[in-house]
């Protein structure tokens, strides 16, 4: 009986803890625009725009096709509208020297380093190709 009593008043504050979670009810954002494009050479587009002013689109293309230095480059950019009513941008590049953001909300810092090492990275790629042919 004991336990029967445990098991009924577990039971009846998991109910009211339930019974207070809110759902909250998200508003479904209409896509306004949206495509995309793939291709044999394994290039492609992508991009889409929301209702509520949110954008994305991206390129990509392989670059030094069918050789050792054979990479994926991808460009793009997205921007949506914070909780604040401010515009954020981010522009990057991914390519063989890694992956290089810039915008409005990616401090100077990091696009800087990013850069830099993109630099250090092409250098690095140069002197190997250099070393191979001697």
């Amino acid at each position: 009986m004991f336990k029967f009593l445990v098991f009924v008043t577990l039971l009846a504050v998991a109910s009211a803890a339930v019974a207070r979670i809110k759902i909250e009810e998200k508003e479904v954002v209409p896509i306004l625009n949206q495509g995309e494009e793939k291709n044999s050479d394994g290039s492609f587009t992508y991009y889409y725009e929301g209702a509520d002013g949110a954008k994305r689109q991206e390129m990509g293309f392989v670059n030094n096709a069918g050789t050792e230095e054979e990479a994926l480059v991808v460009k793009g950019s997205y921007r949506y509208i914070d909780a604040n009513g401010q515009e954020v941008l981010v522009e990057y590049i991914a390519d063989e020297n890694g992956f290089q953001p810039h915008g409005t909300i990616i401090p100077k810092e990091i696009s800087d380093a990013a850069a830099e090492a993109a630099v250090v990275s092409n250098i690095q790629r140069t002197q190997l190709l250099l070393e191979k042919k001697n």
